[in-house]
């Protein structure tokens, strides 16, 4: 239910958006907020308004075209209205995101990060680059990588599942009648349960959605009411984004140890390549090096072993 701050908060950003000939397109309710789709001069942006007793009003960028999401928020900084501020005059508090990489790849660990940072580094986030690490190429991952993980202003986490325990893991959930998914939320758990001892708990969490709440409510240490499973959350919080390109950059590292270590060039992905790549490596090493560099239960296995 919406407080009658956040009323006023979005009823005074609609007005001066409308001064401003943007197009409120759609409205969504989130925990503690509201996201405004917006349309306008050529282009579309996300933004979301926030209010709380500590913090007061807060608008914050949640994805679209830069240059109008900018403009947007420029403007909406500038109006004389105090109840309608951006991120960059009303804090908007700690903010945290997680996403994981190596889900559907065949080869290599299971790896989520968590990154934390205020609202004013998150903006710094869009302007070096980040964005979602699937439309990276591994070159730019890891540039980006080396950039994220020297802000002294942000902090991250990750959680590194190797092959082997991810295996372990992956038959201890089997016998309990859950799955795969059980995994990644636990790696998701243990990747903010990290990020917090290394500070404060956030203000608001944002995880790339991969299942209903109830499936992560065990394994989250900070309260359930301050975080908001979203789809494609890369795309629209630049700290899932951010998350996303450690946790790629580590998978990608990992994956290049792993094929120095046994002397066969691994790759992601879990295609007919990934099949040829696989009877290459049992037929060096025996059916068993596949608990060490892949997830077994992945229907490769059965076509691997089957023409080894």
């Amino acid at each position: 239910m919406q407080s009658k701050e956040l009323k006023l908060h979005l009823s005074a950003t609609i007005e001066e958006l409308n001064r401003m000939k943007v197009l409120v397109t759609e409205q969504k309710e989130l925990p503690y907020g509201i996201q405004l789709s917006l349309s306008g001069y050529g282009s579309s942006c996300k933004i979301n308004l926030y209010n709380s007793k500590k913090k007061g009003n807060s608008t914050i960028q949640a994805g679209g075209d830069k240059s109008f999401l900018g403009m947007v928020l420029e403007r909406l900084n500038k109006t004389a209205n105090s109840t309608v501020a951006s991120s960059s005059s009303v804090p908007a508090g700690l903010r945290a995101g997680s996403d994981e990489a190596g889900k559907g790849e065949y080869f290599g660990p299971l790896v989520v990060a968590a990154v934390a940072c205020e609202q004013s580094v998150s903006n710094k986030l869009v302007k070096i680059g980040v964005a979602d690490s699937k439309k990276l190429s591994a070159a730019k991952i890891r540039e980006l990588y080396e950039k994220i993980t020297v802000m002294g202003d942000l902090r991250y986490s990750v959680c590194c599942i190797s092959p082997r325990e991810y295996n372990r893991l992956f038959e201890e959930f089997k016998r309990k009648g859950q799955n795969s998914l059980d995994t990644l939320a636990m790696a998701h758990g243990k990747a903010f349960e990290d990020l917090v001892a290394k500070g404060d708990e956030p203000d608001f969490a944002v995880i790339d959605k991969f299942c209903e709440m109830k499936r992560l409510k065990p394994w989250l240490t900070i309260p359930v009411s301050k975080v908001e499973l979203r789809v494609r959350a890369e795309d629209s919080e630049p700290v899932v984004a951010a998350a996303s390109i450690i946790a790629r950059s580590v998978y990608l590292e990992e994956l290049e140890r792993l094929s120095l270590l046994y002397g066969v060039t691994l790759r992601p992905g879990a295609g007919a390549a990934i099949d040829s790549l696989g009877r290459k490596l049992v037929s060096k090493k025996g059916e068993t090096i596949l608990i060490e560099t892949a997830k077994v239960h992945f229907a490769n296995t059965r076509r691997i072993v089957r023409t080894t």
